[in-house]
């Protein structure tokens, strides 16, 4: 048996199996959330080896299959990505679980998750921009809201990609080869614009970001959220692989200092846009842009260090957006929630779950005992050294969002107006243990990084040439 089988081609089995059922969906999701956990388990019971004796408790996987002619491969290293996308599914299931919510998530994101697994293992690589361009239209299955109906987000992130897929293609028909034959100068310097430009589309990097926030404000919630976690960092990381792959590539100065650019555009674009935002979703899909940004000036880095704080990075994200998630839910099902100004007095409703908003967006901006507090303060110091306008840049968007947090902070903690009737608390145990279990996690991490970062770290052994 092979990895990628396990992880790759397994996972659309078995969505098939839940589509089949899927107006039960109670019983959909469950499986779902039980597979989930199967397949992050397996991480830890099972070695990727092409030969050689697997230990007792654990079962040995062959790294490669061929499907129609193309290999893919998963090997040791991955096992940590792969356990990444995998534990994102399973915490956005079982919260749908929890509350009992339809989402095509189920079953859709196990779809998303292979295909995405599939375009970074597939050789030779130049076919991930096809299975990202799939992968795109299983995300816009997952995020249309048929009760919205609305499209404009759809339609733009359709264009985009398929424009993305062709400039990386080019990028990739030029660059063929190339870590093994001579490429000249312009043919370098042709393919790096190429592939640029492929990812300015993909990322979202000004003036191509508008189908993020479109994406966040006409999906539902748990929808759009999970989309916009997976795919911008699914992208990431095959950049990082395209990087890992061309020697010419991840030797280029100028690769880097674009980077840097595109990072910042997107830092300051996304903080100074989600200021402006009166509608709660749009103001997502806006943070989401600054914190791919912060993303990528840590990749520009080009460092042992921007390495470090890039993995280190992924922990906030990922955990912020899950809170954001989980505590508009949990108010969503009881209050009409669309602008800020419904989050008025809140907190006298949902102690926990606005709390639990308030924290993950301060966690964005490194708020000290936050899990992203250090990161962003290496990030800080970092770029420091050698890029002080990108600095520059950074502090001011952190500035802007705090002032703007803060504001939204006095707006939640105003006092209860004089004919409010009765003032009760509306979440359940259930969701106060799962806020505070997460609220909790976050400050752990924050307060013993040596403990819970390191692993993170783990991600950047798939890439043994770059970070070399």
């Amino acid at each position: 048996m092979s990895a990628p089988f396990i992880w790759i081609v397994l996972p659309i089995a078995v969505s098939l199996l839940l589509l089949i059922i899927r107006r039960n969906f109670a019983l959909a999701n469950l499986i779902q959330v039980m597979f989930c956990f199967l397949m992050v388990f397996f991480i830890f019971i099972t070695r990727i080896e092409e030969r050689g004796n697997a230990p007792l408790i654990a079962l040995y996987l062959k790294p490669s299959l061929v499907v129609l002619g193309r290999s893919f491969v998963l090997n040791e290293s991955q096992k940590f990505i792969i356990g990444l996308f995998y534990s994102v599914l399973t915490a956005w299931s079982l919260v749908l679980f929890i509350k009992n919510g339809r989402s095509k998530i189920v079953p859709l994101g196990l779809v998303l998750t292979s295909l995405l697994l599939a375009a970074m293992a597939v050789e030779p690589f130049l076919y991930s921009a096809l299975i990202v361009e799939v992968a795109m239209l299983t995300g816009i299955l997952i995020a249309f809201s048929v009760d919205t109906g609305q499209s404009k987000g759809i339609v733009r992130v359709l264009i985009f990609y398929t424009m993305g897929m062709a400039f990386i293609l080019l990028a990739g028909w030029y660059l063929a080869g190339g870590e093994t034959s001579p490429v000249n100068d312009q043919q370098l310097t042709q393919a790096s614009l190429l592939l640029g430009m492929g990812f300015v589309f993909w990322l979202g990097v000004f003036p191509f970001h508008s189908w993020i926030p479109l994406i966040a404000e006409e999906s539902d919630l748990p929808d759009g959220t999970y989309v916009l976690t997976v795919l911008p960092l699914a992208i990431i990381l095959i950049l990082l692989k395209y990087l890992n792959g061309f020697a010419w590539l991840r030797e280029s100065q100028l690769v880097y200092q674009a980077l840097f650019l595109f990072g910042a555009v997107m830092a300051l674009t996304g903080s100074v846009w989600s200021v402006f935002q009166n509608r709660i979703k749009k103001m997502i899909g806006y943070l989401t842009i600054y914190f791919n940004g912060l993303l990528l000036i840590a990749l520009g880095l080009n460092s042992s260090q921007g390495y470090l704080i890039f993995s280190e990075l992924l922990l906030p994200r990922l955990l912020s957006m899950f809170l954001v998630m989980t505590s508009l839910l949990i108010i969503g099902d009881r209050y009409r929630l669309e602008n800020l100004a419904d989050m008025r007095s809140l907190f006298y409703e949902f102690p926990f779950s606005t709390m639990g908003f308030l924290i993950s967006l301060f966690t964005m901006i490194g708020m000290p005992l936050s899990n992203g507090f250090l990161p962003l303060q290496s990030l800080y110091q970092a770029t420091a050294l050698n890029h002080l306008p990108i600095l520059i840049i950074m502090l001011c968007g952190a500035g802007i969002l705090t002032f703007s947090f803060i504001r939204l902070f006095m707006v939640i903690m105003l006092p209860i107006e004089d004919d409010y009737e009765i003032v009760t608390q509306k979440e359940s145990r259930i969701e106060k243990i799962v806020i505070a279990v997460m609220v909790i996690l976050n400050v752990l991490s924050g307060l013993l990084p040596k403990v819970i970062f390191p692993s993170f770290a783990q991600i950047m052994n798939s890439f043994d040439l770059l970070i070399r």
